[in-house]
């Protein structure tokens, strides 16, 4: 029976990253394609455009072709939601991928309620109030349960993928109401996912590293300069932990920089390993370093 004592860090690390959208989760997510190939499983619009507009030549110079092309993607939705979890139990037995990405998973949630909704039996569904002929298009029971296996079949598979596990996820403001009368309490809340609130508990007990992603204004120098930080601990309602890296950092600068190799840094030096420098490439925009943590 193995002692807790014996406990390593492990190469293969599950991350969460929260934010609204526009903050750069997809971004960092993706960053890890500078070590090798990764797949995103996208499920936010049509394709995920930010990331040719954003890794660059002019920004990262020859790593930014590295990175895309070290990118595949599937673009999901509520007509194949089921496809998602078939490519995952793919994954089990041919995984290739340096790090696999689910983007994100609150739309994740409504693709499941809605592609189980195309089930429903119209004999036995209830009707619309306004056309009789018509089923009632309201989430019932039936499909938080589906929503419910779904996220946590994902969340149990990936847990025995061979590579990183990266999911994002874009907190909604809502409102959580109990009593009545005279004690009637209103709560403001975040959660994660669109719909079912047992999912939404159910998540973040399965990342090691749950990242908050920000927005703040830097006046430093007279001029106001938009910087993209990651927090990782709590602050207010916005939960994060982050136990590899500790008390080292709290929080960190990802602003026009690749997440993967900012992160990677800090977990070297956390350690006490300093990264190797290399000479910059010709016509490269951006410092590189050699990583001495083998993931």
């Amino acid at each position: 029976m193995p002692k807790a004592s014996s406990i390593t860090p492990d190469n293969n690390i599950s991350f969460l990253f929260k934010s609204s959208p526009g903050f750069g989760k997809t971004l960092a997510a993706a960053s890890f394609a500078v070590e090798g190939p990764v797949y995103l499983a996208y499920f936010d619009k049509m394709k995920p455009i930010e990331l040719t507009t954003y890794f660059t030549e002019k920004r990262f110079g020859s790593l930014a072709k590295k990175i895309l092309d070290n990118i595949e993607y599937d673009t999901y939705g509520a007509h194949n939601a089921h496809e998602y979890l078939n490519k995952i139990i793919s994954f089990t037995k041919d995984c290739r991928y340096f790090a696999f990405i689910t983007d994100s998973v609150t739309n994740l949630t409504a693709s499941a309620v809605n592609w189980s909704m195309g089930f429903r039996d119209p004999n036995k569904s209830k009707k619309d109030k306004l056309n009789k002929d018509a089923p009632l298009m309201i989430p019932d029971f039936d499909e938080y349960k589906v929503e419910t296996s779904l996220v946590s079949q994902a969340l149990d598979i990936s847990k025995t993928l061979p590579c990183h596990v990266i999911w994002t996820a874009h907190p909604l403001p809502s409102i959580k109401i109990e009593g009545s009368g005279a004690s009637i309490k209103v709560t403001k809340t975040n959660p994660i996912v669109t719909y079912g609130s047992k999912v939404a508990g159910m998540i973040p007990g399965n990342f090691t590293e749950i990242y908050q992603f920000s927005k703040v204004s830097d006046y430093s120098t007279g001029a106001s300069k938009l910087k993209y930080v990651v927090s990782t601990e709590a602050i207010g309602d916005d939960y994060a932990k982050s136990p590899l890296l500790g008390d080292y950092v709290k929080e960190f600068d990802m602003t026009d920089r690749i997440f993967y190799e900012v992160w990677k840094e800090l977990i070297d030096k956390s350690r006490g390993i300093e990264p190797k420098e290399e000479p910059t490439q010709p016509n490269d925009n951006v410092k590189s370093f050699t990583p001495n943590w083998k993931t």
